[in-house]
């Protein structure tokens, strides 16, 4: 417990890096937190999706070259993590050497990308935030980052209707929701239903787009072949709402 008598988040670790210095100094910052566990340590990835699927850890933190040499093979390997253990979400680690691996890590459905060589205190600040459900990107991959989402909705426009076909009515509602940053709980308030039913329809969501997060849902719903659509509520509304 922290001061206060709040309890802290126990944040479960699985790493799978090839770079033993990064390995080595990791679970030595770690084995210093109260709130930070690293449950594994692998150089290599055959066994990895057995070490998650069993361990079900709240952040992975995932090698992009070890993720290149896989994907090169099959699906996205950050699909079947996703697949085995919906809980745990991805955060890349790559050597520093090449720009725009925020960018890749969000197109394969990762939440983010960290340098090996990042000073201890932001790879903490990363994983904290990942397992918070939020996005690590780096300031300045954030023009590559706005490529990206750029194309993807040029990709969605050519794919005419797509979108609205693979969705129900309700789905397509959930969606837009989630494009306008509410809440599990807020679109469960809207709709009058509850949060779990809110759930349910969002694993269908992904399930059916091949998307593993929320940022990835939003950039689909956000393309303009459905920008026709009638949102469930504005921003502007939800503001007044809460009394910003």
């Amino acid at each position: 417990m922290v001061p206060g008598g709040t309890y802290m988040q126990n944040i479960l670790l699985v790493a799978v890096v090839a770079d033993e210095r990064f390995l080595r100094e990791l679970g030595s910052e770690v084995e210093r937190l109260d709130d930070m566990h690293l449950l594994a340590e692998l150089r290599d990835t055959p066994r990895m999706l057995h070490v998650v699927e069993s361990l079900h850890p709240d952040v992975l933190l995932l090698d992009e070259a070890l993720a290149d040499a896989v994907d090169s093979c099959r699906d996205s390997v950050v699909g079947e993590v996703h697949r085995v253990s919906p809980v745990t979400r991805t955060l890349l680690v790559n050597d520093g050497g090449s720009e725009g691996c925020g960018a890749r890590a969000l197109q394969r459905g990762a939440r983010g990308c960290i340098s090996s060589k990042a000073p201890a205190v932001e790879l903490l600040h990363a994983i904290r935030a990942v397992s918070r459900g939020e996005v690590w990107i780096g300031r300045r991959e954030v023009a590559s980052l706005l490529d990206v989402l750029l194309t993807r909705i040029e990709r969605a426009n050519e794919d005419s209707g797509k979108f609205s076909k693979l969705l129900s009515e309700r789905e397509l509602q959930i969606a837009d929701a989630v494009r306008l940053g509410l809440t599990n709980k807020e679109i469960a308030r809207e709709l009058c239903i509850s949060p779990t039913t809110v759930k349910t329809h969002l694993e269908n969501i992904f399930h059916k787009l091949n998307v593993t997060h929320r940022v990835q849902l939003a950039i689909m719903a956000g393309s303009p072949e459905d920008a026709d659509r009638k949102p469930l509520r504005s921003k502007p509304d939800r503001q007044a709402r809460t009394g910003n």
